[in-house]
């Protein structure tokens, strides 16, 4: 630019390079100008040509080895060439009239619109593309004008009529003709350049403003299908994913894992550091790891415009931000979903799954695995052998399983088998592998006395179930059955346990007098542990029957209020009835009452049963509790239930430390304590409860 305005200045005020044309008068009136050139117009001529080889060797240097982009040149190059042709050919001796710049002009004018068109090399602003195509259209529009000049002249010279008519309707027509071509334009600019570049900004504002809330890798690679789609018709994005060093395809049908020549050929694609070669292909690339590819499949024969391009390489740049947030949920998004000590699935996470579950669609069967004597190795060998028992009966399952298999670590010694399996007779078959591999593995098996066994319950049959909840309760009813009857055992639930409900029902008959014994001599030592008792009994039984809880649970609930404190009879009295606050170590020896009571369950039978529930019945829904410190759903919901009751009695009734408060008092402390010492819903249906029963009320006072 700089050289050829110098150019011009040099010549207008001394003609060195091409000085003013000699006008000649033709034989019919008309004007001829015939120029002369000088030594100048070649030196110009050279180093424009030298300018226009020079700016293309730097334009295929800075597109590098992206030969699609180099192709795109030659309509630039080419009408420069026409521009450059015509106005060295206008100073040649033989070269006439004949407008050789001016087809120049115009040849370099439709190149223009060619790569306006096609938007090859670049994508104008609105405003320049606008100006642009009004400037072309103005010269096409006095195209006649420009051409006709001559005889122009010549013709308004003529005085006639016709000559007049035919004036008039040259003018009429060379105003519709620029009306023409000026609409067409605007038409043009509108319909083709305006829409397709708005279509294809919206479709990718639009993904973006989507990939950044995306956390799952199958609904991103959905978005940039439909994107592309949208943005780049004809054509098909093709998702291409790494991993452990190979790639495979990402389709909407599942991965497809690539053949060797697949595999060379979507390589060669890439070059050092991930820079792609061709306009169709993205990259997914963060912290200098490529983690994929987008290869758009064009179904046409047209290539990609300019607007396409970058809208693919902004895909390309947006998916790599999102992959980056994937990443970082699922790790995170892993962590909550796993058990810390075993490494399966924990209860929250298999709550979720068993509410996505359809029993009734898919084949479901539920595997319940309740260690036997965990707290006699607690108590034996301490926690962290305890803690080592269970990684290792963990493992062991985790690897007998299949992938139709999912495993869940849902208590503190209890696990879960989903299996996608709902024939008796193979549940029934991997139950007992389970079984006999957990006895007879040796390898890296915690050194214990007492043999690590497993009392299981199998439930399968959908028809008995109208949910996975319920098979998930039915699973755990017959694994509790099979510790009540001797444990290391496996019990299949059947219809036929409904009728062994009955049968719980008579054997908690055949002991009552063993347990109203035992709270008997407990009362002998605090003479307010058995009405204490009953009264828990009684409010659990209400309070689960309002939660909806299951016939056998509320049985349950009842059984676990009367022994929760059984234990307390081999608490010393001094410590029982002691008036004051109990010191750490009183207090340390109190607690110890819950695991009495265990043990003392365990004498009686079919009575193991209510053990989660007596067990738990002094934890805090923060954690904070003991035994065991479990928090939050981690906690059978009966010992939930146990907790609220047992506080509110402890509350309403009058010990002989203490006078009893009142039922407004015991609701208020209820209400501090949701979220902490109590689970929220539990406590809130137990107000709930009070406030509805006018006898809960007078009982409590």
């Amino acid at each position: 630019m700089a050289v050829t305005v110098s150019a011009v200045l040099l010549n207008v005020f001394t003609g060195c390079i091409l000085p003013p044309p000699e006008v000649q008068i033709m034989a019919n009136g008309g004007i001829s100008y015939h120029y002369h050139a000088k030594t100048g117009i070649w030196l110009l001529a050279a180093a424009e040509i030298f300018l226009l080889v020079y700016v293309t060797l730097l334009a295929h240097k800075k597109i590098g080895e992206q030969l699609e982009y180099r192709k795109k040149l030659v309509p630039l190059l080419i009408g420069t060439l026409l521009i450059m042709g015509g106005n060295i050919l206008c100073v040649m001796p033989w070269s006439g009239d004949f407008p050789f710049d001016t087809l120049g002009g115009v040849g370099m004018a439709v190149c223009f619109v060619y790569i306006i068109y096609k938007q090859y090399l670049f994508s104008f602003s609105m405003r320049a593309t606008t100006g642009a195509v009004y400037l072309i259209a103005v010269v096409v529009a006095f195209l006649p004008m420009i051409i006709l000049e001559p005889n122009i002249d010549h013709v308004i010279g003529q005085t006639d009529s016709f000559t007049r008519q035919f004036i008039t309707v040259f003018v009429v027509l060379q105003c519709l003709w620029m009306v023409l071509v000026m609409s067409y334009a605007r038409k043009w600019l509108e319909r083709i350049l305006y829409q397709k570049k708005k279509h294809i900004v919206e479709s990718l504002v639009e993904f973006q403003d989507m990939a950044a809330s995306i956390l799952n890798k199958k609904e991103l690679y959905q978005r940039i299908r439909s994107t592309v789609s949208s943005a780049v018709p004809d054509s098909c994005a093709r998702i291409f994913e790494k991993r452990d060093d190979h790639f495979v395809e990402c389709t909407a049908d599942g991965d497809r894992v690539l053949d060797i020549e697949e595999e060379a050929r979507l390589r060669s694609f890439c070059g050092t550091g991930g820079i792609h070669k061709k306009p169709e292909i993205a990259v997914f690339k963060y912290d200098d790891k490529i983690y994929g590819f987008l290869y758009v499949e064009l179904h046409r024969k047209n290539r990609l415009i300019y607007d396409e391009a970058d809208c693919i390489r902004q895909i390309g740049n947006s998916v790599s931000g999102a992959l980056k947030n994937i990443s970082a949920y699922e790790k995170v998004y892993q962590v909550s979903i796993h058990d810390e000590l075993t490494g399966l699935y924990n209860r929250s996470y298999c709550s979720e799954f068993m509410k996505n579950l359809d029993i009734k669609e898919h084949p479901t069967g539920m595997i319940y695995l309740d260690m036997d004597n965990f707290k006699l190795y607690n108590d034996l060998y301490g926690e962290e052998t305890g803690d080592r028992i269970l990684k290792w009966s963990a493992s062991q399952v985790q690897n007998l399983c299949s992938e139709k298999m999912s495993v869940f670590r849902v208590g503190s010694n209890e696990f879960l088998i989903i299996a996608e399996e709902n024939r008796k007779e193979i549940l029934l078959s991997f139950a007992r592998l389970i079984q006999n591999t957990i006895l007879e593995q040796k390898e890296d098996k915690p050194k214990v006395i007492q043999p690590i066994t497993f009392s299981i319950g199998i439930a399968w049959d959908k028809n008995m179930a109208e949910s996975a909840g319920k098979l998930f309760r039915q699973a755990r009813r017959a694994a509790f059955y099979a510790k009540g009857n001797g444990k290391n055992r496996i019990e299949i639930y059947e219809k036929s346990f409904e009728g062994q409900e009955q049968s719980r029902e008579k054997g908690y008959e055949q002991v009552t007098p063993t347990i109203f014994a035992l709270m008997a001599a407990v009362d002998a030592k605090d003479s307010f542990t058995f009405e204490h008792s009953e009264n828990v009994s009684g409010y659990a039984m209400k309070l689960a029957a309002k939660m909806g809880l299951p016939k056998d649970d509320i049985q349950t609930a009842k059984v676990a209020g009367l022994l929760h404190d059984i234990g307390k009879i081999g608490i010393p009295e001094s410590i029982l009835k002691k008036k004051g606050k109990l010191t750490d170590e009183e207090y340390d020896v109190m607690k110890t009452h819950v695991e009495n009571s265990i043990e003392m369950i365990h004498f009686l039978p079919n009575m193991n049963y209510v053990i989660p529930a007596v067990l738990s019945h002094h934890e805090r829904y923060d954690g904070k509790g003991y035994p065991g410190g479990v928090k939050g759903t981690d906690i059978p919901i009966l010992g939930r239930i146990l907790a609220v009751c047992d506080s509110f009695d402890a509350m309403v009734s009058r010990r002989a430390y203490k006078d009893a408060l009142s039922v407004e008092y015991a609701i208020g402390e209820l209400e501090k304590g949701k979220g902490t010492q109590f689970d929220p819903d539990v406590a809130e249906a137990f107000i709930e409860l009070i406030e509805e029963d006018p006898s809960f009320q007078m009982k409590a006072s």
